[in-house]
């Protein structure tokens, strides 16, 4: 769909500040923060930049819904919902966004409401909108610094390129060493993301 730039970023600050915690707002304005840095540094035209803004804004509207909210609310818009998903209902609070803010707000650009709704397990592709979304997500300074340096590290090995698809290798390792760390299960959508970049930077080095 058309991007439509009736949709300002402070419309979608103030819709997100009125669902979420003041805790929960400092972490999404900083995601706001790194994928500006991010789209700067890609030299993203005016309206790609604008679409990961607002994503960012908006990709965590809908986090503070409790569980059985969100499994209620995906199953009643018609998501075909695993097993993990429905014992782990937090994982669809993308998913479910992507979803209430068509509705509520009227975006229809699909750029925008996919990279809200793959921003907790990524997808298979992934848009550079997508991607810059998911990583400013583990990036913002709410994070703690043992957590992105590595990520960064990755994402611009030398200060001055921007390796998107090492960047994403990375993040996806360290959310599963999270996961596996904290004993809970892992989504087979992770491990295929994962694959699916792991295969990106092993053709790029041969």
């Amino acid at each position: 769909m058309t991007f439509s730039p009736s949709l300002s970023l402070d419309d979608a600050r103030q819709y997100t500040r009125g669902r979420v915690s003041k805790k929960r707002m400092a972490h999404i304005e900083g995601v706001v923060d790194v994928g500006d840095r991010l789209s700067k540094r890609l030299a993203l035209s005016a309206e790609d930049r604008q679409r990961v803004l607002l994503a960012c804004m908006l990709h965590d509207s809908c986090k503070e819904y409790k569980e059985k909210d969100l499994i209620a609310m995906a199953l009643e818009s018609g998501m075909a919902l695993s097993p993990i998903e429905l014992e782990n209902g937090h994982l669809l609070h993308g998913p479910v966004a992507a979803h209430v803010i068509q509705k509520d707000l009227g975006v229809t650009d699909q750029e925008i409401v996919s990279a809200i709704a793959e921003h907790t397990l990524g997808n298979v592709p992934m848009t550079l909108i997508s991607q810059i979304v998911f990583l400013a997500d583990c990036l913002d300074e709410t994070r703690p610094v043992d957590y992105t340096k590595p990520i960064w590290a990755a994402l611009c090995p030398d200060g001055e390129t921007t390796d998107l698809p090492n960047g994403m290798l990375k993040a996806l390792d360290s959310s599963l060493e999270h996961v596996i760390a904290t004993r809970r299960s892992i989504h087979p959508k992770t491990v295929d993301v994962r694959n699916y970049f792991l295969g990106i930077v092993k053709a790029a080095i041969t």
